[in-house]
């Protein structure tokens, strides 16, 4: 027997709100629950300092079960504005834990569809990584599913998440729909992919100058994002830890336990948003992208989190014929100093990208690397120190590339190192079968297509 430590919801005691969403349409109608389900065993819906009785959570699951992502019961959308975040994450995630263990059957995936109407951040991340393993169980078409549900919690890390499995999972399905998925709605909001790709970065609950304070009442511990990009902790006295410590007898226990929870959020959201925007950058360099300087300002510098990344790495600022004038580094205080550490300003107009170092001179690197290892700084990702390769003079008049024909390599290794790296493969012929990938890169005017 579990001793229930809220006072029950009486039907007195119900908000307006509450009562007019359960006088909604359509009329919620008593279903018969599937066998695998078990209410009583499923965590309190808690609104305030109460929760939930039997006979209101019956009639959550009846509005779960007459809705559609399109069109959610009116029930739902004010539990979502008005109930605890994480009552409704977990309770959904206790139910979607019910239907899978009790055989998933495909016809009641309504309770999978749950996630999406109750679930947060906490339950994107955890549903992301089940989507990315499903197709390997042949359950392509739940990880399916799953990308819909994402889309339907909304929120910048779900939307990320769906991002992730587009850039880089192993099933080419999988990783097609969710290109689709981003595409859509990309189109529905009016911006290109990578335009999207910008502005759903989570801001993890961060402070503008990308902190956050977890607070045990007598003692408080700030965040800090580690040279290899994990996530640690300053204490008072500026120690750096990996966790947060114990509760003592003289915390605040309260605030403590709240405070480890959010801790435990940040670092998933962190290890996966780290990640991804570590190799959308990187990428960003390799093919040339470019930001408008007001852009780059407020996506990048001052993002709560990709502040972070791009304090790592060497940027250029481009005139509108697309040549280098000046480089320069984002600093603590987000303003930009130059290789000798002196301040600068972004000249009018220009156009900022990540530096590929083909376009340094061996002296200007010796001097940017020299200063960040006078700060300490790791890069996110090989910047400075990457292997180039230039093109003889005969490859820069000719349209083809022909000094690695004679390789061999492994299929694997070609293809799926093509695919990491963000090449496309060609259309699959009739027997689905492909013998090539290309690439665009957008400063050079140039798609490169490599045959094999």
């Amino acid at each position: 027997v579990v001793q229930q430590s809220l006072p029950l919801l009486h039907e007195s005691d119900r908000p307006d709100w509450l009562r007019e969403a359960l006088a909604a349409q359509p009329k919620l109608k008593p279903t018969k629950n599937p066998a695998w389900l078990y209410h009583n065993l499923l965590p309190d819906l808690v609104l305030g300092e109460q929760r939930l009785d039997e006979d209101l959570v019956l009639k959550v699951i009846q509005a779960i079960q007459s809705s559609t992502p399109e069109r959610p019961h009116a029930l739902l959308i004010a539990l979502k504005a008005h109930a605890a975040s994480a009552s409704l994450a977990s309770f959904a995630w206790a139910v979607f834990e019910q239907w899978l263990q009790g055989g998933a059957i495909s016809k009641e995936n309504w309770a999978m569809h749950v996630l999406g109407y109750l679930g947060d951040d906490s339950v994107a991340l955890r549903l992301a990584a089940l989507i990315r393993i499903w197709p390997g169980e042949s359950q392509h078409q739940r990880a399916v599913t799953g990308l819909g549900v994402l889309r339907t919690i909304g929120s910048d890390t779900a939307l990320m998440q769906i991002n992730g499995i587009a850039q880089k999972v192993k099933f080419k399905a999988l990783k097609e729909h969710a290109g689709e998925a981003m595409t859509q709605i990309a189109m529905a909001r009016g911006l290109s992919r990578q335009e999207l790709e910008d502005r759903i970065v989570p801001d993890c609950e961060l402070d503008e100058r990308g902190e956050r304070s977890f607070d045990f009442g007598p003692r408080q511990f700030r965040f800090v994002l580690g040279a290899d990009l994990k996530p640690m902790i300053r204490d008072a006295q500026g120690a750096l830890k990996a966790d947060l410590p114990k509760p003592n007898s003289k915390d605040n226990m309260g605030l403590a336990e709240q405070a480890i929870a959010d801790w435990k959020l940040l670092k998933k959201q962190i290890a996966e948003v780290a990640k991804i925007q570590a190799l959308r950058l990187e990428q960003s360099m390799v093919t040339g992208r470019r930001w408008s300087s007001m852009d780059f300002t407020n996506l990048l510098v001052r993002h709560p989190l990709m502040t972070h990344l791009v304090r790592t790495l060497v940027w250029g600022s481009y005139d509108a014929q697309g040549q280098l004038t000046q480089t320069f580094r984002v600093t603590e205080d987000q303003s930009y100093a130059d290789y000798q550490d002196n301040g600068l300003t972004l000249a009018e107009g220009s156009l900022i990208g990540v530096v590929h170092p083909l376009h340094l001179s061996e002296a200007l690197k010796g001097s940017w690397g020299e200063l960040l290892s006078d700060y300490e700084i790791v890069q996110a990702f090989p910047q400075l120190g990457r292997p180039i390769y230039r093109l003889t003079d005969n490859e820069r008049e000719a349209t083809e590339i022909t000094r690695f024909n004679t390789l061999n390599i492994a299929a694997a290794s070609l293809v799926f190192g093509l695919d990491k790296q963000g090449w496309l493969r060609d259309a699959p012929a009739d027997g689905g079968g492909f013998s090539g990938h290309s690439k665009q890169f957008l400063a050079a005017h140039v798609t490169a297509v490599v045959q094999y």
